[in-house]
Protein backbone atom coordinates (compact mmCIF):
# COMPACT_ATOMS: atom_id res chain seq x y z
CA UNK A 1 0.00 0.00 0.00
CA UNK A 2 1.41 3.40 -0.97
CA UNK A 3 1.65 6.13 1.63
CA UNK A 4 -1.98 7.30 2.04
CA UNK A 5 -2.84 10.99 2.17
CA UNK A 6 -4.48 12.53 5.23
CA UNK A 7 -7.84 12.57 3.43
CA UNK A 8 -7.45 8.87 2.55
CA UNK A 9 -6.61 8.11 6.20
CA UNK A 10 -9.71 10.06 7.28
CA UNK A 11 -11.79 7.99 4.87
CA UNK A 12 -10.28 4.78 6.18
CA UNK A 13 -11.02 5.83 9.76
CA UNK A 14 -14.60 6.67 8.80
CA UNK A 15 -14.94 3.20 7.33
CA UNK A 16 -13.76 1.67 10.62
CA UNK A 17 -16.06 3.88 12.71
CA UNK A 18 -19.03 3.03 10.47
CA UNK A 19 -18.09 -0.64 10.54
CA UNK A 20 -18.38 -1.06 6.80
CA UNK A 21 -15.21 -2.70 5.46
CA UNK A 22 -12.83 -5.04 7.30
CA UNK A 23 -10.31 -4.85 4.44
CA UNK A 24 -10.02 -1.10 4.86
CA UNK A 25 -9.64 -1.52 8.64
CA UNK A 26 -6.82 -3.99 8.06
CA UNK A 27 -5.16 -1.58 5.60
CA UNK A 28 -5.33 1.22 8.18
CA UNK A 29 -3.82 -0.95 10.89
CA UNK A 30 -1.12 -2.18 8.48
CA UNK A 31 -0.29 1.44 7.62
CA UNK A 32 0.37 2.22 11.28
CA UNK A 33 2.29 -1.03 11.80
CA UNK A 34 4.59 -0.27 8.85
CA UNK A 35 5.12 3.29 10.01
CA UNK A 36 6.06 2.06 13.50
CA UNK A 37 8.37 -0.64 12.12
CA UNK A 38 10.22 1.79 9.84
CA UNK A 39 10.34 4.59 12.37
CA UNK A 40 8.66 6.93 9.91
CA UNK A 41 6.18 9.57 10.98
CA UNK A 42 2.49 8.77 11.10
CA UNK A 43 -0.77 10.66 11.47
CA UNK A 44 -1.10 10.71 15.27
CA UNK A 45 -4.56 12.27 15.19
CA UNK A 46 -5.98 9.39 13.14
CA UNK A 47 -4.22 6.82 15.34
CA UNK A 48 -5.61 8.36 18.52
CA UNK A 49 -9.13 8.54 17.06
CA UNK A 50 -8.89 4.90 15.95
CA UNK A 51 -7.75 3.73 19.38
CA UNK A 52 -10.33 5.90 21.18
CA UNK A 53 -13.10 4.47 19.01
CA UNK A 54 -11.94 0.89 19.57
CA UNK A 55 -11.51 1.33 23.33
CA UNK A 56 -14.97 2.87 23.61
CA UNK A 57 -16.55 -0.06 21.78
CA UNK A 58 -14.62 -2.59 23.88
CA UNK A 59 -15.29 -0.97 27.26
CA UNK A 60 -18.77 0.51 26.81
CA UNK A 61 -20.33 -1.99 24.40
CA UNK A 62 -18.47 -5.20 25.20
CA UNK A 63 -17.20 -5.64 21.65
CA UNK A 64 -14.24 -7.86 20.87
CA UNK A 65 -11.05 -6.15 19.67
CA UNK A 66 -11.62 -7.54 16.16
CA UNK A 67 -15.04 -5.91 16.02
CA UNK A 68 -13.92 -2.68 17.70
CA UNK A 69 -11.01 -2.16 15.30
CA UNK A 70 -13.25 -3.03 12.34
CA UNK A 71 -11.49 -6.26 11.41
CA UNK A 72 -14.74 -8.21 11.69
CA UNK A 73 -18.24 -6.92 11.12
CA UNK A 74 -20.72 -7.22 13.96
CA UNK A 75 -23.60 -9.61 13.53
CA UNK A 76 -26.31 -7.93 11.48
CA UNK A 77 -23.93 -5.30 10.07
CA UNK A 78 -22.97 -7.15 6.92
CA UNK A 79 -23.91 -5.43 3.69
CA UNK A 80 -27.08 -6.85 2.29
CA UNK A 81 -28.04 -6.91 -1.37
CA UNK A 82 -30.74 -4.47 -2.42
CA UNK A 83 -33.92 -6.50 -2.84
CA UNK A 84 -36.30 -3.62 -3.53
CA UNK A 85 -37.07 -4.64 -7.11
CA UNK A 86 -37.65 -8.27 -6.13
CA UNK A 87 -39.79 -7.22 -3.16
CA UNK A 88 -41.99 -4.97 -5.30
CA UNK A 89 -42.44 -7.77 -7.85
CA UNK A 90 -43.35 -10.20 -5.09
CA UNK A 91 -45.86 -7.79 -3.60
CA UNK A 92 -47.40 -7.03 -6.99
CA UNK A 93 -47.85 -10.75 -7.67
CA UNK A 94 -49.36 -11.42 -4.24
CA UNK A 95 -51.78 -8.51 -4.70
CA UNK A 96 -52.84 -9.79 -8.12
CA UNK A 97 -53.38 -13.29 -6.79
CA UNK A 98 -55.35 -11.99 -3.82
CA UNK A 99 -57.60 -10.12 -6.27
CA UNK A 100 -58.16 -13.50 -7.98
CA UNK A 101 -59.46 -15.01 -4.71
CA UNK A 102 -56.22 -16.64 -3.53
CA UNK A 103 -55.67 -16.79 0.23
CA UNK A 104 -52.87 -14.63 1.50
CA UNK A 105 -50.71 -17.62 2.44
CA UNK A 106 -51.25 -19.41 -0.88
CA UNK A 107 -50.48 -16.21 -2.80
CA UNK A 108 -47.27 -15.74 -0.83
CA UNK A 109 -46.25 -19.33 -1.55
CA UNK A 110 -46.98 -18.95 -5.27
CA UNK A 111 -44.98 -15.71 -5.43
CA UNK A 112 -42.08 -17.45 -3.66
CA UNK A 113 -42.24 -20.23 -6.25
CA UNK A 114 -42.06 -17.66 -9.04
CA UNK A 115 -39.23 -15.53 -7.64
CA UNK A 116 -37.12 -18.08 -5.76
CA UNK A 117 -36.06 -20.99 -7.96
CA UNK A 118 -35.05 -23.16 -5.01
CA UNK A 119 -38.58 -23.32 -3.64
CA UNK A 120 -37.64 -21.18 -0.65
CA UNK A 121 -38.55 -17.57 -0.05
CA UNK A 122 -41.94 -17.60 1.66
CA UNK A 123 -40.59 -15.46 4.52
CA UNK A 124 -38.96 -12.99 2.14
CA UNK A 125 -42.19 -12.65 0.14
CA UNK A 126 -44.27 -12.28 3.32
CA UNK A 127 -41.92 -9.56 4.53
CA UNK A 128 -42.04 -7.80 1.16
CA UNK A 129 -45.83 -7.96 1.14
CA UNK A 130 -45.97 -6.48 4.63
CA UNK A 131 -43.63 -3.64 3.60
CA UNK A 132 -45.11 -2.73 0.20
CA UNK A 133 -48.76 -3.85 0.08
CA UNK A 134 -50.18 -0.52 1.25
CA UNK A 135 -48.14 1.42 -1.32
CA UNK A 136 -49.02 -0.85 -4.24
CA UNK A 137 -52.61 -1.84 -3.43
CA UNK A 138 -54.09 1.21 -5.16
CA UNK A 139 -52.52 0.26 -8.51
CA UNK A 140 -54.59 -1.27 -11.28
CA UNK A 141 -54.12 -4.88 -12.36
CA UNK A 142 -52.43 -3.69 -15.56
CA UNK A 143 -49.86 -1.64 -13.68
CA UNK A 144 -49.18 -4.49 -11.24
CA UNK A 145 -48.79 -6.95 -14.14
CA UNK A 146 -46.24 -4.62 -15.74
CA UNK A 147 -44.06 -5.07 -12.63
CA UNK A 148 -43.93 -8.86 -13.05
CA UNK A 149 -41.50 -10.90 -15.12
CA UNK A 150 -42.67 -11.29 -18.72
CA UNK A 151 -45.20 -14.07 -19.40
CA UNK A 152 -46.21 -14.41 -15.75
CA UNK A 153 -49.70 -15.89 -15.55
CA UNK A 154 -52.10 -14.78 -12.83
CA UNK A 155 -54.48 -17.67 -12.36
CA UNK A 156 -57.83 -17.17 -10.69
CA UNK A 157 -58.93 -19.34 -7.77
CA UNK A 158 -62.53 -18.24 -8.22
CA UNK A 159 -64.42 -21.08 -9.88
CA UNK A 160 -66.97 -18.58 -11.25
CA UNK A 161 -64.39 -16.31 -12.90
Amino acid sequence: MAQPSDSELNGMLASVVNGSDPDVARDLICYFHKQFQSGESHNSRILIQLVQHAFEKIIENGWTADHAFGLKLKRGHYPRPDTTERDIRATAYVLLLRRKKWTKQDAIGEAANLLFPDGEGDRAVASAYKNYADELSWMSDEVLKSLLPADTQVISRDMNA
